[in-house]
């Protein structure tokens, strides 16, 4: 079996729990536009700018020689850039960091990507596939859009019913719907669907934190010292640093 995905953490997890033994083939258009929205559309170096044409060139792989090729001209910009992407930045307290980090984040994703081999499963001749295997999760997208659609023009639905919703719309979409009559006694409960989608909330962020006193990882309040200066202006005993920003006065007097 061959799952091709777009690596979220969702489907990772699903896929262990489920088909632990199931081949990967990452959409390669998702890579294409992780890698774009990294370094942007128009990016400042001649570096960054490579980099790019290399990912959107991932789409255009569809045998073992281009295969080869990409590989190549991927090994060929890290050796040529090599000393441009180990240039360090240093920091007020001392400490270093990368100078040029997103670019270095795109070059890690890449080599993440190829180091788990997960890119060309489609050219493996071992897969157990029937048929060709995509490059991309296109056709999955476009059904995902359908339902977000159909979401769409029964808002008001409750969280609940939403859920059913779906559930409804992927059973009918199926190959061989099932008849009312089992959809009835097979259904999922009210209840049911309330206690997994609170334990899956326990587990996130926000419910650990609501839950077992665990800080979350963003904080989410106000600091009144962020909005605030304790320093006096004018004659008076504090001032909004909102409003000097707004006046166009400068923050500290």
């Amino acid at each position: 079996m061959v799952v091709v995905c777009d690596g979220g953490g969702g489907i990772r997890k699903a896929l262990r729990h489920a088909w632990p033994h199931a081949r990967v083939q990452r959409c390669l258009f998702h890579i294409c536009l992780n890698i774009g929205a990294i370094l942007g559309t128009n990016p400042r170096h001649e570096a960054s700018r490579q980099l790019l044409r290399l990912a959107k060139e991932l789409t255009r792989v569809k045998d073992g020689g281009a295969m080869a090729a990409w590989l190549g001209a991927y090994n060929a910009w890290e050796l040529r850039h090599k000393d441009f992407l180990e240039q360090k930045s240093m920091w007020a307290d001392g400490s270093e960091n990368d100078l040029h980090q997103r670019l270095v984040k795109a070059r890690d994703m890449l080599r993440r990507r190829i180091r788990e081999q997960t890119m060309f499963t489609f050219m493996d001749p071992d897969t157990d596939a029937d048929g060709p295997i995509p490059t991309s999760n296109n056709v999955i997208e476009s059904q995902n859009a359908r339902i977000r659609d159909m979401l769409r023009t029964h808002r008001g639905l409750n969280l609940i019913r939403r859920i059913k919703a779906v559930c409804w719309w992927c059973h009918q979409h199926t190959e061989h719907p099932e008849r009312a009559a089992w959809l009835a006694r097979h259904a999922w409960r009210d209840e049911q669907i309330e206690q997994l989608y609170r334990q899956a909330w326990e587990h996130s962020d926000e419910g650990r934190q609501q839950l077992f006193g665990i800080p979350a990882r963003y904080g989410t309040g106000i600091d009144w010292n962020e909005f605030h200066t304790s320093t006096p202006w004018k004659g008076t005993a504090y001032r909004s640093k909102c409003v000097d920003y707004v006046a166009g006065l400068p923050l500290w007097q």
